[in-house]
């Protein structure tokens, strides 16, 4: 492992760090109002509520998409030093746990369905002349079933925001850390907990009753548990909806 300060030889110390914690705040702030109710409703209310159902999560993925692409790219290019560097088996050690959580992620979007997390499901949908059409999906909670319940399975058995958590190993098992990576890794964290509050009041409007009862089998909302709660899908799956299709 190198010294601190070591490894980039870029001046600037770490005055790019403040910079890249405003900015990441920034993008936080913009992608949590476009997920808000106040926002949906003026978007639905603009382009109808087929409209809305069938391109508003293609367009809020392809957004996020591109605004972190954009500043990843430009945190880069600010100065900034190395905290550590991390070599040998160690390093090769935490790789390892990055790809364990990108994994995770994957098991976590496969469970929901591709097409359907990324709104691809209902781009179709509209495409394809469906009317009524089916209704946007409400966060990144258990998929639902035709019948409004829920599917408590698989990584959403072990927490009910597992795509929040598997960008920490991502984020931080880096094996080699600069000031603005850091920087930006602790607001994104701060986000990725914090996030899952305004979801789950998103996710019970949705699913009422079916929610709840997810909530109440034992499944943690943020930091998972290692051994499965095997009652998740039961009590999910049995708990009528109760909330509105309307987000």
């Amino acid at each position: 492992m190198t010294r601190p300060g070591r490894g980039d030889g870029r001046a600037g110390g770490v005055g790019g760090a403040p910079a890249v914690a405003l900015a990441t705040v920034a993008f936080a702030l913009v992608h949590s109002a476009l997920a808000s109710r106040t926002v949906k409703r003026l978007v639905r209310r603009a382009v109808g509520g087929r409209g809305y159902d069938g391109w508003y999560r293609v367009a809020y993925n392809a957004q996020a998409v591109a605004t972190c692409g954009a500043l990843v790219a430009w945190s880069r290019r600010r100065p900034s030093r190395t905290l550590w560097h991390v070599r040998g088996p160690l390093a090769a050690l935490m790789r390892a746990g990055q790809l364990a959580g990108l994994a995770a992620g994957v098991w976590a979007v496969r469970e929901l369905g591709l097409a359907y997390w990324a709104g691809a499901e209902h781009a179709g949908a509209w495409l394809a002349g469906r009317d009524p059409m089916p209704p946007a999906p409400e966060g990144q909670g258990p998929g639902a079933n035709a019948d409004g319940t829920l599917r408590g399975t698989g990584p959403y058995a072990h927490s009910r925001h597992p795509l929040n958590v598997v960008g920490l190993p991502i984020l931080w098992l880096q094996p080699r850390m600069t000031a603005n990576l850091a920087a930006f890794n602790l607001v994104a964290t701060a986000y990725f907990v914090a996030g899952t509050v305004p979801e789950e009041r998103r996710l019970a409007r949705r699913h009422g009753a079916a929610y709840a009862a997810y909530r109440r089998s034992g499944v943690p909302r943020f930091w998972p548990r290692l051994r499965p709660a095997l009652a998740a899908a039961a009590a999910a799956a049995t708990a009528p909806s109760g909330g509105s299709a309307t987000p």
